[in-house]
């Protein structure tokens, strides 16, 4: 799962009561740790892709093993908690959940490549990404539907919905281009792993895109204050 995911980055224990504990950016942030964790490690070459049959699947036995999402989401919430003290307990336990949740989505779409812990030997996935196009919209209306949500309970110039929508746009393009193209040429016989970017380049080009869609969602939430205010 790439854009679904971003979808639970809107819940907040607090949002839709007063001032949200989790800033939105913070949200996108939390729901891709687990990525960005992976994208440092392609970068050292720890982790990657392989291909079996002309299939491609994740090698990502530490950021993307059962045990790793655990650890992963742990350090999140304490990094979180660090950072700003004020949020205590809950921000913690906010954070943890939304960095969390990669790993169950994840199960859902993955080809067999999750594992329970490094060197494990059962790899799991429920394959919902072979359905190219249904999961891809469905993705795309997870995240939509979050969005929208989002902009209900928030303040701010018509930009900032135009910006939205276009930010939903740009990511649903990078989903179509890293996922849902590469099923179809897979599934038609067409699919060149030549042609896919690995190593360095590839976790680099991974992490400045996490990095450019949360810098994005922070700049328009900047000018969308929440309805609510601390009670």
């Amino acid at each position: 799962m790439f854009v679904g995911h971003y979808g639970p980055a809107v819940w907040d224990t607090q949002r839709g009561h007063s001032a949200p504990i989790v800033k939105l950016w913070q949200g996108f942030l939390a729901v891709q740790a687990m990525d960005v964790t992976t994208a440092f490690l392609v970068m050292f070459g720890i982790e990657g892709t392989r291909f079996e049959n002309g299939v491609p699947l994740f090698h990502i036995p530490w950021s993307h093993s059962l045990i790793g999402a655990i650890v992963i989401a742990l350090v999140a919430g304490l990094i979180f908690k660090t950072l700003k003290p004020s949020s205590g307990r809950r921000g913690f336990w906010v954070i943890a959940v939304l960095a969390f949740s990669h790993w169950p989505l994840d199960l859902l779409v993955h080809r067999p490549d999750l594992l329970l812990y490094p060197g494990a030997d059962n790899p799991m996935g429920l394959s919902l990404w072979d359905f190219a196009w249904p999961s891809f919209w469905l993705e795309v209306l997870l995240l939509g539907g979050a969005l929208a949500w989002w902009l209900r309970l928030t303040n701010g110039p018509r930009w900032t919905v135009i910006a939205t929508i276009m930010l939903l746009a740009f990511m649903s393009f990078l989903h179509y281009g890293a996922i849902t193209m590469v099923t179809l040429q897979v599934q038609a016989g067409t699919f060149d792993p030549s042609q896919q970017l690995q190593g360095p380049i590839g976790g680099l080009i991974m992490l400045i895109s996490f990095l450019l869609i949360t810098a994005l969602i922070g700049w328009i939430e900047k000018h969308r204050p929440s309805k609510f205010i601390v009670a």
